[in-house]
């Protein structure tokens, strides 16, 4: 979905003008908004990362906090890398 010039409301694919403030929706804005594909290993680690925000929230015990950064840090990194190796099976996906 795009944003209107004016407004800044959402306007999608498909509008001709924008519900909010009426003005014509230019020809480009629907070719600004294009969702980026997520790889399964980055949704795995960021419910990993939640899984340990709830534990270090909720828990008796707990961890000394270069623990809990030394941890935070390598889920992050491996979420980083996780999107850069990241190939999708569509060809012309990489060209979007």
């Amino acid at each position: 979905m795009g944003r209107c010039n004016s407004c800044f409301a959402v306007v999608k694919k498909h509008d001709t003008h924008c519900y909010v403030c009426g003005e014509k929706v230019p020809h480009h804005a629907s070719a600004l908004s294009r969702r980026k594909n997520i790889s399964l290993a980055s949704n795995i680690l960021f419910m990993v990362s939640l899984g340990f925000s709830f534990y270090s929230f909720f828990a008796q015990e707990k961890l000394s906090l270069t623990v809990s950064l030394a941890i935070s840090a390598t889920l992050l990194l491996l979420r980083v890398i996780a999107d850069r190796f990241w190939r999708p099976s569509d060809p012309l996906a990489r060209l979007r």
